[in-house]
């Protein structure tokens, strides 16, 4: 029970601390994206997009990351030491192996750079090559260190997990504000980014070491763990590479036949996709450990269906409000945010995230193939919309830009992650996936659409002209919704526990009001 108890203690808090790092990644990236536009300009803006999207495609790790974690569990829950030891000793093997063929593939791309970006002008290719060079180099020397995520993740040490993701953030934004005040600009921005992921890293080292969380057989040649590990990496690699193309590689199509203005708009859009997946993703991963007890216990679907549908619920009513409130206000917001140059992004960013307020409420399956190790059926879905997507961007992008590419990613997640994926739960997960949908979507309808009218409404009466009243209206507009849920949706369960959230941070405040008394 004390382990239970620790274990929900340490995924409520890995939760909060997620959101505020979330909140901190929105509200930065309001203020900052736009003004560090302003102090490069939108052809440098679109090739650090593209030399970080292009690095971070190559620096993948082979499914090897998420292994950590799903054997670890494992291995954790089934209390055997010795096979932690031999598993690690053989894994971070494998990462440094890997990390060599990565450094070859990098310096051949460095090498025909100007054929593969032939719309870069020669200016905009040199001043790429040198972005490129810097986080490439610091990608070589950081991809050993990636299992160290899986590690901590395993022993359910989440708020830690979550702390040093908002600290890697806040030290971001802080050094980039820095550097740009002080008068430089794109290599200095790729610079900041290589500090900050190595801060990162040393603060893991330090706290695993200290917490004495891991001990590793470097002499381990166990074979049955070797197949277990490319068993389960093989499909999860080929899933993370599909997924790579679905939006890393995007930017590069539209540098190859739409250049660097349609590759600053795509990459403003696919921001905005990346706060809603990081904002209803928060709780992605905190559930592993536990969905790999219940499997290894009892296998019992109809276990994971209610937790699927209880964790689905709060990820449908956050992803819900962003969705329909971006659909409804997100046009005034991108001219109000980025300027009217940039109003395209809001049709981009439309086609990104619309397939989410399914895709972003079903964790909990994706988890239970990973700990199930059938993630093979995840690839499948990542490859089909991986082909459809790039296959489709490089015909639409050559007449539409950034909107043509938008086009093409939006009909590969509506048939790979929608249709696809939601016929692989309920054969394969045996998950009554109609009582999902039932408990969910439909039982949230109401609330979403009286939003849905209500926003409407004050947006046609009451447009903006400043961010501070796009802001206010914004706020507005959330107490509204949250009223809404309240009342019309929301179950016991999840009112005590916003209310037991919204105790403990009144019981913060409180406190600290009585210290500075």
């Amino acid at each position: 029970m004390e382990m239970i108890r620790e274990s929900n203690k340490q995924i409520k808090y890995g939760a909060i601390i997620s959101y505020i790092a979330i909140l901190f990644n929105i509200v930065s990236g309001l203020l900052y994206t736009p003004w560090m536009l302003n102090k490069i300009g939108q052809s440098e803006y679109g090739l650090f997009s593209l030399a970080i999207t292009l690095i971070s495609f190559f620096s993948i790790d082979f499914g090897l990351g998420e292994a950590v974690s799903r054997f670890l569990s494992k291995y954790n829950a089934e209390n055997k030491i010795q096979e932690k030891k031999d598993f690690l000793g053989i894994t971070f093997k494998l990462y440094i192996v890997i990390d060599i063929v990565i450094f070859i593939i990098l310096m051949i791309v460095y090498i025909f750079a100007g054929k593969i970006y032939a719309e870069l002008t020669v200016d905009e290719l040199s001043k790429f090559r040198v972005a490129f060079l810097i986080a490439a180099v610091y990608s070589v020397c950081s991809f050993p260190f990636m299992p160290l995520n899986g590690i901590i993740i395993s022993h359910e040490r989440f708020t830690f997990r979550k702390f040093t993701d908002l600290l890697h953030k806040i030290i971001t934004v802080v050094m980039m504000i820095i550097v740009l005040l002080l008068g430089y600009r794109l290599y200095s921005l790729v610079i900041v980014n290589a500090i900050s992921g190595v801060i990162t890293i040393l603060l893991k080292l330090s706290y695993i070491h200290k917490n004495k969380l891991i001990e590793i057989n470097f002499r381990a040649k166990n074979r049955t763990i070797l197949r277990e590990i490319f068993g389960f990496s093989f499909w999860t690699t080929l899933m993370i590479v599909a997924q790579r193309f679905i939006l890393n590689i995007t930017p590069t199509v539209l540098g190859a036949f739409a250049g660097s203005v349609q590759i600053s708009l795509f990459s403003v859009a696919m921001a905005i996709e990346g706060y809603t997946w990081t904002f209803a993703n928060a709780l992605n991963g905190l559930f592993l450990p536990k969905v790999t007890r219940i499997t290894i216990r009892s296998n019992n679907s109809h276990e994971i269906e209610n937790l699927m549908i209880k964790v689905g619920r709060i990820q449908l009513m956050l992803v819900g409000l962003l969705i329909i409130g971006f659909i409804i206000m997100g046009k005034e917001f991108m001219i109000l945010w980025m300027g009217e140059s940039f109003s395209v992004s809001y049709y981009v960013t439309i086609l990104l995230i619309l397939p989410c307020i399914i895709t972003l409420t079903q964790d909990i399956a994706n988890t239970t193939l990973v700990a199930l190790n059938k993630i093979r059926y995840r690839a499948y879905a990542y490859i089909t919309v991986a082909v459809i997507s790039f296959s489709l961007s490089v015909v639409l992008s050559r007449k539409w830009g950034a909107i043509g590419s938008g086009i093409a990613i939006f009909i590969g997640n509506v048939i790979g992650h929608v249709i696809l994926m939601n016929i692989v739960y309920n054969k394969v997960l045996k998950i009554n996936i109609f009582r999902f949908f039932k408990e969910n979507h439909i039982k949230m309808c109401v609330p979403l659409i009286l939003f849905a009218v209500v926003a409407s409404i004050l947006q046609y009466f009451f447009p903006a002209k400043s961010m501070f009243l796009f802001l206010v209206k914004v706020c507005i507009l959330c107490v509204i919704y949250f009223i809404l849920m309240w009342n019309t949706a929301l179950n016991d369960y999840e009112k005590n526990l916003f209310s037991e959230l919204l105790n403990k941070i009144f019981q913060v405040f409180g406190r600290k009001l009585n210290v500075q008394r």
